[in-house]
């Protein structure tokens, strides 16, 4: 008896622990890294390997608490676009634009920032009524992106 029950003891976790470790087979996994506290990015890749477009947003949900404001500053984004997209890699400006010119566009209470280079964008989503901003991404001009897996 005492055996059974040692058994069942070492048996009923690693059931346990293998339908939880792989339930989440049927969904894609996502790469993220974590650039300044609370600040993640996403990359996505083209055909042949080179990152063309990285998602930033700041996390809405961490150590048990929920941010429903999670903005970011105009600045702290061009700071991560300085360091993930250097002034090297972008070209000149685009459209022939001064240098950090914005092509800003509101529709539906959304504000859409641009801001354009030859082989770079950075825009910069958020609410026609903030200053900040709940994302941006840096896209790669000459790198299309594969569509992910389904």
């Amino acid at each position: 008896m005492r055996l059974n029950t040692i058994f069942c003891a070492l048996c009923v976790p690693a059931v346990l622990m293998g339908q939880s470790s792989g339930g989440f087979k049927q969904y894609r996994s996502v790469e993220s890294y974590e650039v300044r506290p609370g600040v993640l990015i996403r990359p996505a890749y083209s055909a042949r390997g080179g990152v063309c477009e990285i998602s930033i947003e700041r996390r809405h949900y961490s150590n048990n608490a929920v941010d429903l404001d999670a903005e970011m500053s105009k600045e702290q984004i061009r700071l991560l676009f300085d360091e993930l997209a250097p002034q090297r890699e972008r070209g000149q400006p685009g459209m022939k634009l001064p240098e950090g010119t914005e092509i800003t566009v509101v529709d539906g209470g959304i504000r859409t920032a641009r801001i354009l280079y030859e082989n770079v964008t950075l825009t910069m989503y958020g609410r026609a009524e903030s200053q900040k901003f709940v994302a941006a991404t840096i896209t790669w001009a000459k790198r299309p992106c594969v569509p992910p897996d389904r």
